[in-house]
């Protein structure tokens, strides 16, 4: 594995990219929230209570990240 895929390494980027509130919304907050409990806990429960409402963070923070990369492949294409 690359020492970039490493979790402590992975989880030390997403601490430091997370701007509360500036660069955040509550799908991403709670995608983050998942992600740490999976690791600490080996589960998150609401992943079997909810799905559909994890399902729905999931796909929010993957619209918006691939929206964004999006915008930055159209940004500098006009550099």
């Amino acid at each position: 594995m690359h020492p970039a895929n490493r979790i402590v390494n992975l989880r030390r980027r997403v601490n430091r990219a997370r701007r509360f509130p500036i660069n955040t919304c509550p799908a991403s907050r709670h995608v983050h929230i998942m992600a740490e409990a999976l690791l600490r806990y080996g589960r998150y429960p609401m992943a079997t209570e909810e799905p559909e409402h994890v399902a729905g963070s999931l796909l929010s923070v993957l619209e918006s990240l691939w929206k964004a990369r999006t915008e930055l492949q159209r940004l500098k294409g006009k550099s």
